[in-house]
């Protein structure tokens, strides 16, 4: 069985996002997907897990590991191996009705998602004007904002690097509450996501 592994708990607001996400990549796969999460106690027994993950802190270096191999469960790699994908689809996101525009991608945080940060920045001819901020760490989301206000840089569209809707979210809006921003969709609202995750899961390792 193949399961997607997400973030926090079965009551977390973005649970049924997630089933969501495993019902289309099952219909894409003609497999069943199953969905568990990271505070689980167990995880079905012989399933390859993937891990519904963007940066590569101490879940995906040791929780993960440590519960799949309780499980006796085979781990793929988490989705942070595939940042220059995720990537793809924020700059997808950001320049759907131009390539004229300012992009603010807001990270968590940059500790432990440096592979993604250099992905973006690889990519920074996609757009006008780009910039890098985090949610919780500097040069914070709000730093960024004031910054471009003070340069006359604006409307700013704000690009999650958020996998789900939930409380991340909510507080990246009311981190940008007072500023001319457009806040875009989560990344899973991409319309190549499912298909990227039934190609993470065809992998054999």
């Amino acid at each position: 069985m193949n399961i997607l592994l997400a973030h926090g708990s079965s009551a977390a607001s973005h649970a049924e996002q997630v089933q969501s996400l495993a019902e289309t990549v099952s219909s894409l796969l003609g497999e069943a997907v199953g969905v568990s999460f990271i505070d689980d106690e167990k995880l079905p027994d012989g399933a390859r897990v993937l891990p519904l993950f963007v940066g590569e802190g101490s879940h995906v270096r040791d929780d993960i590991p440590r519960l799949v191999a309780s499980s006796c469960c085979t781990l793929l790699p988490p989705l942070a191996a595939h940042a220059g994908a995720i990537a793809g689809f924020a700059y997808d996101l950001v320049t759907q009705q131009s390539r004229r525009v300012n992009g603010l991608f807001a990270l968590y945080r940059f500790g432990g998602f440096e592979t993604l940060a250099a992905a973006l920045h690889a990519q920074n001819k996609r757009c006008s004007q780009v910039a890098l901020a985090s949610m919780h760490s500097e040069p914070s989301v709000q730093a960024v904002l004031k910054h471009w206000r003070e340069q006359a840089i604006d409307p700013v569209i704000i690009q999650p690097l958020l996998l789900f809707e939930g409380r991340t979210l909510d507080r990246l809006r009311r981190m940008a509450d007072g500023y001319e921003i457009i806040m875009n969709p989560v990344i899973s609202k991409h319309e190549g996501f499912p298909a990227l995750i039934a190609d993470c899961l065809k992998e054999r390792i």
